[in-house]
């Protein structure tokens, strides 16, 4: 059960490294890096907020929503600066909002270790078997 939010933050990380990829000084990507740095931290909210098994999958469910609205914007930008997907020499104005993705993303960490107590539970699995398929499909293509 591990292995799965493993597998979740790893889907997670990648996504925020698009995101990363896309935080240029283009006015649509730094929108875009702001919405999904914010849907994280919503996420962290909720999962640390999170009582029960019940709260947990809501949490992962809301969670997969804003994703499935989200990440195809995301990848339409993209490719619409495709110059930004060279990670290793970012731009200058790209090193706050790394810093900002990486903090967000050490967060998440940290509070998905929440979801260890109900990963037996099938409502959770559930949620995570839905958000995990749509990384999947998202990564394949």
């Amino acid at each position: 059960m591990k292995k799965v939010v493993v597998v979740q933050f790893l889907c997670v990380l990648t996504v925020l490294l698009l995101v990363i990829g896309c935080g240029g000084k283009y006015s649509d990507a730094k929108k875009m890096n702001e919405k999904y740095i914010n849907l994280v931290k919503d996420y962290i909210a909720d999962l640390d907020k999170s009582a029960n098994a019940g709260d947990v999958a809501k949490a992962i469910n809301r969670f997969a929503d804003r994703m499935e609205v989200l990440v195809p914007k995301m990848q339409k930008l993209s490719e619409k600066y495709p110059e930004l997907k060279d990670r290793a020499n970012p731009p200058e104005e790209l090193k706050e909002s790394r810093k900002r993705a990486e903090e967000v993303g050490y967060k998440m960490g940290a509070s998905m270790m929440k979801i260890m107590p109900y990963m037996s539970d099938p409502e959770v699995q559930k949620a995570q078997k839905r958000f995990g398929a749509f990384m999947m499909k998202k990564q394949g293509g």
